[in-house]
Formats: structure tokens, C-alpha cells, sequence
């Protein structure tokens, strides 16, 4: 007769990822703490805003989600605020309906990554990479709640600069794909962020006043490369400016083939 384990069982998480830095940083997290990912879960914005979502180039997560070795599953919404976490939930609980995901790439003529339409059951935690936004967290723990799921947050109230300095240090590697405050202009538009452009961020976070980590929708950012990836990835696009923001629309993402990690 076997003794009962007392080693914890390992969770089985999903985790709630846009492709930006924190979102990426979190999965990691969790991948470090052997924690099984049964799926990445994307929230597909059918329009231009979103009170909860990131809504620029959230699909190369697909992409992301394959270097990494995990399911990719896309949730569409409306955006609509109050509703869109509802789109989440039923998204996370039902799946997406047939040709849905397909019907919106096809529509911004953008390849339609791998993905699965259900998330496999029995998974118990959703990992966020939530840093500052009560009104996000505080709807984020009543999905959880309803789920029956816990929530983990990894880098809820991080320290800005220190968040930043943590994720040069691990090699992460990102572009900033939307701008929308003063100080940051057009060149900033897919340019990648490493030590030395880090440096001129911290500078003009300092001189504008914005958030150096761009927790109050002062840029979106994009990761390329990470400790999690199997390849670095390669993205394409062109810029889009509108007088005082800006997006980097990324047309395609790609596997760097010849990169030797």
C-alpha cells in the first residue's frame, strides 16, 4: 500500500497573456515553479479599446505560446466594458465557437496561428501578469471566484524600476508596439528595449511623469525573445501615427531558425 504524497501536486494553470512583458514574465513565473500550463489564453479585442485587455497584436502570443511549448487558446470580445470579462469567462468555460478565430484573422489578412478551441479540464489557477490596476484585479479575482480557481499574480505592486531591471536581467528581450502619452514619439515604435533604451525610458519617465513600466497605458509593448522561448521570434509590421500615439501594426511573426540559444 502506497503512503500518501506529501509533496503538493503540481498545479495546472492557465495563464492569461497578451504577448507583453508582463504577461510573458508571468507564464515564466509559473513555468519556474514547475507548474504545468494546459494553455495561454488570449483575448481576441474586436475593436480599438478595452478597459481589461491589451488590444494591439495580442495574436502573436499564438506564436509566443509555441516557442514555449504550450497551447494557445484565443478568446474573442467586443471590448465592450463590464462585458468583455464575461467574454473571458465563457471563453475560458465553453470554448470558441467554430471559424470564429478564423473569420477574425481572415479579416485583418493576418495567418491564423495553431490553437486549441477548449481548454483541457481540471486546471486549478489562473496566473495574471497584473501589476497596478485595481479596477483589472478586482475583476479578475471575481472571475476566479466564479471559476472556483485560484488567481496568482507575481508581480502585483513590483516596483517599476525593479520590474524593468529584472527583465533585462533575465534576457528578456521586447518592442514597444503602441505609444500614447507625451515624451514617447514615433521613434519609439517598434524599438526594441535593452539596457541603453531602457536608460532613455527611465530618462523621459522621469522629465514627463509617466510610468516607466507603462502601467497607465503609456506604451504596450511586444516580447520577441525570453528564458521560456525556444527561438527568438522576428516580427514585421509598419507604423501607424495619429498626431500625438502611435501603434507598430505587426503584420507577422516568425521563428528566428538559425538562433542558437
Amino acid at each position: 500500500m502506497h503512503e500518501p504524497s506529501s509533496e503538493p501536486r503540481a498545479k495546472r494553470v492557465v495563464v492569461l497573456h497578451s504577448g507583453g512583458k508582463d504577461s510573458t514574465y508571468s507564464a515564466w513565473w509559473a513555468q519556474m515553479k514547475g507548474w504545468e500550463i494546459v494553455a495561454m489564453a488570449s483575448v481576441l479585442i474586436d475593436s480599438d479599446d478595452s478597459m481589461m485587455f491589451q488590444t494591439d497584436s495580442t495574436w502573436v502570443s499564438g506564436h509566443q505560446s509555441r516557442m514555449m511549448g504550450v497551447p494557445w487558446m484565443p478568446i474573442l470580445s467586443s471590448g465592450t466594458e463590464e462585458e468583455e470579462i464575461y467574454d473571458l469567462q465563457r471563453g475560458l468555460e465553453e470554448g470558441v465557437e467554430s471559424g470564429t478565430v478564423e473569420k477574425w484573422f481572415a479579416d485583418r489578412e493576418i495567418a491564423c496561428p495553431d490553437y486549441i478551441s477548449l481548454i483541457p479540464e481540471s486546471w486549478d489557477g489562473l496566473v495574471v501578469g497584473a501589476l497596478r490596476s485595481d479596477y483589472q484585479k478586482t475583476r479578475i479575482e471575481r472571475l476566479t471566484s466564479r471559476l472556483n480557481v485560484t488567481l496568482h499574480s507575481p508581480l502585483w505592486r513590483h516596483d517599476p524600476m525593479a520590474h524593468m531591471q529584472s527583465l533585462m536581467s533575465h534576457n528578456f528581450q521586447f518592442v514597444i508596439t503602441s505609444v500614447s502619452c507625451e515624451g514617447l514619439g514615433r521613434e519609439w515604435l517598434g524599438r526594441v528595449i535593452d539596457q541603453e533604451s531602457l536608460s532613455d525610458l527611465v530618462s523621459l519617465s522621469e522629465k514627463y511623469r509617466f510610468n516607466v513600466d507603462g502601467e497607465g497605458g503609456e506604451f504596450e509593448t511586444i516580447v520577441t525573445d525570453a528564458p521560456s522561448f525556444a527561438m527568438p521570434l522576428e516580427l514585421s509590421g509598419s507604423e501607424q501615427w495619429y498626431g500625438n500615439r502611435g501603434i507598430f501594426q505587426i503584420r507577422s511573426a516568425r521563428p528566428i531558425q538559425s538562433y542558437n540559444k
